[in-house]
């Protein structure tokens, strides 16, 4: 199974970018051709002052590839500018993508899950998950209640006997990724800090606990692409996809392809850089 990570897309408003962009994204399709398309956030600048517009859209769903959004903190409509979009709008403007969510005492949280089966089989062969993350100071993290709901899904896997191995799609990086970098374990550039904003470890501990979480991918650093294993699990950075956001012109714009072999007992994400 081929996923194709793309992450940071910020389209703007008509400009060169989203045109850059979109012929970057028909590239990595064109020849790659991922099965599934996952995004981990920040895919328009939907809290801009400036007018929002949504171009980006009809160049995602026009590749003609199923696919899936972790909203970022950039994709909630904060300032209330033209053209910006509450984030269930934005869910319905998927016509190639599908999303889910739960609803809490604490409103919508916008968690979900794949089970990837073989078959008619009833057990999946793998499990990917997403998070969102908030825009506020204090909630860009995965927030208590998709850990609440993680844990849930923990439970009742335990009653269905599944146990298969989950890869995990969020936007921001765990602050893990810093101690995997310092200890010196990390492959790949680091060409800023790590912005692990307000998360607190709790998201890595419950992942670590599971014993079934085997790789994070997470975007928002643009100039960060490194990864590596930290206590059992793989952290990995996506390559940053658009042009619309921050980051040096020959700092490339590209994704990361991650492939799960469908025939092993236990599939690992394999994964590498795409251009």
């Amino acid at each position: 199974l081929r996923l194709m990570q793309l992450a940071d897309t910020h389209f703007r408003v008509g400009d060169d970018t989203t045109r850059a962009t979109e012929a970057t994204l028909r590239q990595l399709v064109a020849s790659e051709k991922p099965d599934f398309i996952i995004h981990t956030g920040d895919f328009v600048n939907n809290d801009n002052k400036k007018k929002v517009e949504w171009t980006g859209m009809d160049v995602i769903n026009g590749l003609q590839t199923p696919w899936t959004l972790c909203f970022g903190n950039h994709d909630y409509p904060v300032n209330n500018a033209e053209g910006c979009l509450p984030l269930d709008s934005i869910r319905q403007k998927m016509e190639t993508g599908f999303q889910g969510y739960i609803d809490a005492p604490t409103g919508r949280h916008y968690c979900y899950r794949y089970d990837i089966l073989d078959g008619d089989k009833a057990q999946p062969k793998a499990s990917l998950f997403f998070f969102q993350v908030g825009y506020a100071e204090g909630d860009r993290r995965i927030s208590d209640p998709q850990l609440a709901w993680f844990k849930q899904q923990m439970e009742n896997d335990k009653q269905r006997d599944v146990n298969t191995p989950i890869t995990v799609f969020v936007h921001i990086p765990l602050m893990e990724y810093r101690s995997l970098y310092e200890a010196g374990k990390a492959e790949g550039q680091k060409g800023e800090d790590v912005c692990f904003d307000s998360d607190t470890g709790e998201s890595f501990k419950l992942f670590n606990q599971s014993g079934r979480v085997v790789g994070v991918f997470c975007g928002h650093d643009h100039v960060n692409n490194y990864h590596g294993n930290w206590q059992g699990i793989e952290l990995a950075y996506g390559r940053v996809s658009g042009w619309g956001g921050y980051g040096p012109a020959e700092w490339k714009r590209g994704g990361r392809l991650i492939s799960l072999d469908l025939q092993s007992p236990r599939p690992l994400p394999d994964h590498h850089e795409v251009f």
